[in-house]
């Protein structure tokens, strides 16, 4: 098949993949990329000298680099090499040449580094928009798809650096890139480098707190803050349960056992009497570190409008009607300061409650340590007594 046939029936064949198949969120990674990438690597290709056989594969590869969208968006790479396959073996495209398409398909992954001038013509095409003058609209548009499609939020001074780290390492690979593209790259930089230090500028004279919400390392910090809080309580437990279940296991079989011998020897009731009583103390701090805290299940709508109360805790809510927590809940969620500080008093609170298993549970094992050893110094002292048959 003549090569410009095969070149018209890929594109054809893309734009309509993709405009039947991508939704409207998709404002970055659209028909109008992959058309703008196509023609970045061609423009890049002359420039580098590429044969026309290497021109026709860098082609097609552009026009299927991001069709893997339509399938899925995180590791797109791998559809969109399928695709490529699929579509260039139903019109008999020679395996030579299909295997550079989907090895330059390939390439166009971040943590991928392209292997030959090929690939790095791709690559740099993929990152043409980095020396756009469009480029702030590109931003805009790839930030909107991945708070859809990624779930990323940031505020804007992170989503500015972010960006600003990644332009600062991101550099072409071919001279050619260089030459069209690279003087609008540095300018975007300066504009972002502009940018930042204005930012940081406007935070310094406003001193505002940093809302949880609307920044993610807040928020990442809060969540392993709080999973750790919950797994370590949950260890404060197993040890309180381990300590529960061996001091009973002690007591359950010394006291049978040495019942008998109290009566010959009357000695042994004070090595018995100190093993008993650190079993039965630090049975006492094992349970009061593992004992629940008193809840009253109910928070009345005042004390939710005072912002006293956390509604996301069990213990404050479990005797309410469904009626009443749904109307606290909304009035938290109403309000960004209340929400912030019920994040905080819930990781707060939390953190109390933990502190205070872990010095019960500290009182536990130190009762035990020191009444484990002075069991076993005074059953010492005893059997030498009895060896040398001095009396006491």
């Amino acid at each position: 098949m003549d090569p410009s046939t095969i070149r018209s029936k890929a594109e054809h064949f893309v734009i309509a993949l993709l405009k039947d198949n991508l939704g409207p969120d998709y404002l970055f990674h659209d028909v109008a990329h992959t058309l703008s990438v196509r023609d970045a690597a061609l423009k890049i290709g002359q420039k580098e000298g590429l044969s026309e056989t290497e021109m026709e594969v860098l082609e097609l590869a552009a026009l299927f680099h991001d069709t893997g969208f339509v399938d899925k968006y995180l590791d797109h790479e791998t559809a969109s090499q399928r695709i490529a396959r699929e579509f260039l073996e139903s019109l008999a495209y020679p395996a030579d040449r299909l295997n550079q398409v989907l090895q330059a398909i390939g390439s166009t992954r971040l943590a991928q580094s392209p292997s030959n001038l090929l690939e790095q013509t791709l690559r740099d095409a993929d990152m043409s928009h980095l020396g756009s003058p469009h480029y702030a609209e590109y931003l805009k548009a790839l930030r909107r798809e991945w708070a859809v499609f990624l779930q990323q939020q940031y505020a804007d001074p992170e989503w500015l650096r972010l960006n600003l780290e990644f332009l600062k390492g991101q550099v072409f690979y071919t001279p050619g890139a260089w030459a069209i593209f690279g003087a609008q790259r540095d300018e975007n930089l300066k504009h972002l480098k502009k940018k930042a230090k204005q930012l940081q500028k406007n935070a310094e004279e406003k001193k505002e707190p940093v809302l949880i919400q609307e920044n993610r390392s807040a928020q990442m910090m809060f969540k392993a803050a709080l999973r750790n809080h919950i797994d370590l309580s949950s260890l404060a437990d197993n040890k309180a349960n381990m300590m529960l279940s061996v001091n009973a296991l002690i007591i359950t079989i010394v006291v049978p056992l040495t019942a008998d011998r109290v009566q010959n020897t009357p000695n042994l009731v004070f090595p018995l009497g100190v093993l008993l009583l650190s079993c039965l103390t630090s049975m006492v701090f094992a349970t009061l570190a593992t004992r629940p805290i008193r809840m009253s299940g109910y928070t009345s709508m005042e004390t939710i409008r005072q912002k006293k109360s956390n509604l996301f805790f069990f213990g404050n809510f479990f005797r309410m009607n469904f009626e009443e927590y749904k109307s606290g809940v909304e009035l938290v969620l109403g309000d960004h300061d209340f929400l912030e500080d019920t994040i905080q008093r819930d990781l707060f609170f939390l953190g109390k409650s933990l502190g205070v298993k872990y010095q019960y549970l500290r009182v536990c094992y130190t009762i035990f340590m020191w009444g484990i050893l002075a069991t076993v110094i005074l059953f010492g002292l005893i059997f030498l007594v009895n060896i040398n048959g001095l009396p006491i």
